[in-house]
């Protein structure tokens, strides 16, 4: 169920987020802003994981628009997605080194457990 209710937050989350930021790279390069809260960047590493981003962004985007030709089921397309994401962060792992890496998973750790808190207030709120 939590795989499900990510996915979720995260397709809406990119969608919106391009919508109003213009695009995969200027949605991209927002993700390595905030990335840089936890992580300090070269600038050829920064260029990297843009590139990372924005190609982790087309490929969810055909991802999504192959469920809605064919219909895929729901669990299909969170195994392509969870899938997606190992990559992407197996990607990151060889871009940064293992100290970034660290600081990098702790800071989505953290974001992650503020997102949970607030679905839970927003729940209670209902």
């Amino acid at each position: 169920m939590k795989v499900i209710v990510w996915i979720a937050f995260v397709f809406f989350a990119l969608n919106a987020t391009a919508q109003l930021r213009g695009g995969p790279e200027d949605f991209a390069r927002k993700r390595v802003e905030n990335m840089k809260q936890a992580v300090t960047l070269s600038v050829q590493q920064e260029k990297e994981i843009i590139a990372l981003f924005v190609e982790t962004l087309a490929q969810r985007d055909e991802t999504f628009a192959a469920r809605r030709e064919s219909g895929e089921t729901r669990e299909a397309v969170g195994a392509k997605l969870q899938k997606l994401r190992d990559e992407e962060t197996a990607k990151l792992k060889k871009i940064l080194n293992p100290e970034q890496f660290k600081a990098y998973t702790a800071y989505l750790e953290k974001q992650r457990e503020e997102a949970t808190r607030r679905g839970q207030e927003q729940e209670r709120k209902k």
